[in-house]
């Protein structure tokens, strides 16, 4: 039995690695694949495949939407949102969401919060946006093919 991983490298790691292997990443021209379909820099995401660096919170939706990934899964990992995010997210989903309304926009919500820098604010909204995007697919799952 392996040790669960410990740092936050690993645990982001134990993650990524095996999903850019499963998405094709990892094999021959896979570096300028992921650099095309994330918008990182060649050397960003060779140190990436490599295991060495955590790319910037800004590349997360792109990475998590190229490996198949929940985009706040990756941001737990990476230790920007607690891991407790994840459990209140999974207890909301399994509760009527719209007992949760609000007329509040996120912008007002980010605000009210105190989320002012750029990186935390761009994590709220990738996590709002997220969160918005399985409602509507869960509300009508044929709009999305339709408009396709």
């Amino acid at each position: 039995m392996t040790d669960a991983p410990t740092s936050r490298e690993e645990r982001f790691f134990a993650l990524v690695l095996p999903a850019l292997d499963r998405a094709g990443y990892a094999t021959y021209g896979g570096q300028q694949k992921l650099v095309a379909d994330t918008g990182m820099n060649k050397s960003t995401a060779s140190r990436l495949l490599r295991g060495e660096t955590i790319p910037h919170v800004k590349f997360f939706p792109a990475l998590a939407k190229a490996l198949a990934l929940d985009p706040v899964e990756l941001l737990v990992a990476a230790e920007i949102v607690p891991p407790e995010y994840l459990e209140s997210q999974q207890a909301l989903s399994e509760t009527d969401r719209s007992q949760v309304g609000s007329n509040l926009t996120p912008e007002e919500v980010a605000d009210q919060w105190g989320i002012l820098d750029d990186v935390g604010r761009f994590t709220f909204f990738a996590v709002v946006e997220k969160l918005t995007t399985d409602e509507a697919d869960e509300a009508d799952p044929g709009d999305a093919t339709a408009q396709a």
